[in-house]
């Protein structure tokens, strides 16, 4: 991955959403720093705890009556922990905890309110559509 490339990257991923990013500029911001501080391992990870979360969110979305309680319980714990471990690697991949963007960052996703919640939600709806970027490129890799 190539910082030149970061353009190319969000208009593959745009693509794979149908047009429909939510968060697109901040995917951008993640996209550059990770690429200038050569975070491509916490990237993949990131990636994958975000398709993670989206696909854990659907789960307790449709959530219907007959799911036993113990179940969605371990299904809301690994929820959170799957944040926790999303909000790490952001902060990981932006760089020093004092900077502007990290700031910035920290008051739009991680703080304990509703409308956080929401986007990060919105965030890691974006970001598993880069996992699905990455796993298409390493298919396209391995098949070479």
């Amino acid at each position: 991955m190539k910082l030149d490339s970061v353009d190319q990257i969000i208009f593959e991923v745009e693509n794979l959403s149908g047009g429909f990013l939510k968060a697109k500029e901040d995917l951008r911001l993640i996209l550059e720093a990770a690429v200038s501080s050569q975070k491509f391992d916490e990237l993949n990870e990131l990636a994958f705890h975000a398709k993670y979360v989206t696909g854990l969110q659907k789960v307790i979305q449709k959530r219907e009556a007959v799911v036993d309680e113990d179940y969605f319980k371990k299904i809301g714990d690994e929820f959170q922990t799957a944040y926790q471990k999303i909000k790490t690697l952001l902060q990981s991949i932006m760089g020093s905890p004092t900077s502007f963007v990290n700031t910035i960052f920290s008051e739009k996703y991680f703080q304990l309110t509703h409308e956080s919640l929401q986007n990060l939600n919105r965030l890691c709806e974006d970001i598993s559509f880069l996992k699905l970027y990455l796993n298409d490129l390493k298919t396209k890799k391995d098949s070479k």
